[in-house]
């Protein structure tokens, strides 16, 4: 089984490393700053919340289980290049960052395991995601953006 943000030891260490951030943390590669990093992957559970619209991508309903699959089961880790939707890109749709201590608690609190239910979450790329799959592919996606500025 992979690393789960919904489980308690992998949130822990999740957001323990989200707290040695620091807003001149240097990056290994990208173009984001550590700012826009944390707002993007803010961004990101926003989009799986349902609570940022992604207009960006229009998969084909068959097209997404395979999607699902190469994403979220196949994939090990993020790479890095790896390209993102529009809607969570620093240079094109992405919520414009605060401050960082205002950001980084906004993202700190969307990771708190009681905001989501056991049903899981309908992700506009991937269709229906478990609540299991979900919390891999996001603890993925977090770690992939913390390995990216050191933490």
């Amino acid at each position: 089984m992979s690393a789960n943000f919904l489980t308690a030891s992998d949130n822990d260490a999740l957001c323990a490393r989200i707290q040695q951030l620091r807003p001149d943390s240097v990056r290994h590669w990208g173009k984001m700053t550590a700012s826009q990093m944390v707002v993007h992957c803010t961004d990101q559970l926003r989009v799986s919340r349902g609570e940022k619209a992604v207009n960006s991508t229009r998969l084909p309903g068959f097209i997404k289980p395979l999607v699902k699959w190469l994403v979220v089961s196949r994939l090990k880790a993020f790479k890095p290049g790896m390209r993102t939707l529009k809607e969570l890109d620093a240079e094109a749709g992405m919520t414009p960052p605060t401050t960082f201590e205002a950001d980084r608690d906004v993202l700190l609190g969307l990771l708190e395991r009681d905001k989501y239910g056991p049903q899981g979450v309908e992700h506009p790329v991937f269709g229906h995601l478990t609540a299991q799959e979900f919390g891999e592919v996001t603890w993925k996606h977090l770690d992939h953006h913390l390995r990216q500025f050191g933490v």
